[in-house]
């Protein structure tokens, strides 16, 4: 049996059934994705790693591990469950909406969505500009959504809210986007090069 040539919800039925190696795999492909995801809300690294750390740890000495609907998005949702948590007991946040998802000029959105010219700089700074001044969960939902791809399924999952709210959150936040724009034509260059239209 070939663990790497499995997919995510085999590997965690293997995982369900005990078996470590299916917890190995999933770590090894999912720990860029986790580490990235960390970094948006906690800038320590360590912090974070220790975090995704004690994910795997949770996953491999839990005896009641349920089928998910996405490993991918269980995985998420626990490491930024974990991280809330850590931040709460070292007293560095005390609530949710101090719970800020970051995204920083050096973000891998603009490595994504644009070339390093100077017409493409301008417009991915004017859209960090307005990306910061969205609320915390309307930029989680489309760095989830835009960035990484995910379903609203998985979005919903991760964010512990249902598929309807996550598609009326991104559509909120793509409003929210362009009015903050202020330039139709800005917008319309982001959605292509983002691949929304």
């Amino acid at each position: 049996m070939n663990f790497n040539e499995m997919d995510d919800m085999t590997l965690w039925s293997s995982l369900i059934e005990g078996n470590l190696r299916a917890l190995e795999i999933l770590y090894k492909r999912h720990y860029a994705l986790l580490l990235n995801y960390g970094l948006k809300f906690c800038q320590d690294i360590e912090l974070t790693k220790d975090c995704i750390q004690d994910v795997f740890v949770k996953l491999h000495k839990s005896k009641e591990l349920s089928q998910a609907v996405s490993p991918r998005a269980y995985l998420l949702r626990a490491l930024r469950n974990t991280l809330y948590d850590n931040l709460l007991l070292s007293k560095e946040t005390t609530s949710l909406d101090e719970f800020a998802f970051h995204i920083s000029e050096s973000h891998d959105l603009f490595e994504q969505l644009f070339l390093k010219n100077d017409e493409d700089m301008q417009l991915s700074k004017q859209l960090l500009k307005a990306l910061s001044s969205l609320p915390s969960n309307q930029k989680t939902i489309l760095y989830l959504r835009f960035v990484k791809e995910l379903s609203h399924k998985e979005i919903a999952e991760i964010m512990n809210i249902n598929v309807q709210s996550s598609m009326n959150l991104v559509s909120r936040a793509l409003i929210k986007l362009r009015s903050l724009m202020k330039n139709d034509s800005l917008m319309i260059v982001f959605l292509l090069k983002a691949g929304i239209i």
